[in-house]
């Protein structure tokens, strides 16, 4: 099972310029894969490093407790632009999107879907998740917080801006995945966000 380590970075006034440009060179600086994102309008910086399994994760870790993670004072530098200390989140990939459903230019945007359960409802929920997943033919990815269900969130990848707002027959869709047998997942949630982000640097694994 492959992972997700995103680190999410409120800038201090007036360094969101000055903290994507240490989040891109410490990605350009390093010898593993790695993405930054950035939603302007909040505004946050975020970073994301893939791990192939969860021994690769607890290596990580090891490293950090033992005070050996080479790359710590960079990390520390990126922790002195932020305003708050950084939010550390670690996903599970749970389901891969279909790569026909990939863009054929490299993405600028990430969309996401932030599905948060309801109180215990997060196992059925995921159920509903996966169910639909399959019947769309896996158009998004699907991820969740390790040792936490109650949060899944779904993303895709854009080239453009305009690929995620361009105008849509809302009736088609709908009827197109009720034809499919999707299920409503909104009795089992107890919010559900969109988020859009522009990714800033990418390296692939």
């Amino acid at each position: 099972m492959k992972y997700v380590l995103s680190g999410f970075r409120t800038p201090k006034p007036g360094s969101l310029p000055e903290l994507i440009k240490a989040a891109v060179d410490f990605y350009k600086g390093v010898d593993f894969p790695g993405m930054v994102t950035v939603t302007p309008t909040v505004p946050v910086v975020s970073t994301h490093r893939p791990f192939e399994d969860a021994s690769a994760v607890e290596a990580l870790d090891d490293a950090v407790v033992s005070g050996e993670l080479p790359i710590m004072d960079s990390v520390v530098k990126l922790d002195q632009l932020s305003a708050t200390a950084t939010r550390w989140v670690l996903r599970e990939i749970v389901a891969n999107i279909n790569p026909d459903s990939l863009p054929k230019e490299d993405p600028k945007y990430i969309a996401r879907i932030i599905l948060n359960a309801k109180t215990g409802m997060g196992p059925e929920l995921l159920d509903v998740v996966l169910s639909n997943h399959d019947k769309l033919d896996a158009p998004m990815g699907v991820s969740a917080s390790v040792g936490n269900l109650s949060t899944i969130i779904l993303s895709r990848p854009f080239a453009h801006l305009e690929d995620i707002t361009k105008a849509t027959d809302v009736k088609e869709v709908l009827a197109g995945m009720r034809g499919k047998g999707v299920i409503n997942w909104n009795h089992l949630c107890e919010s559900i966000e969109r988020r859009v982000t522009r990714v800033a640097f990418m390296r692939r694994p």
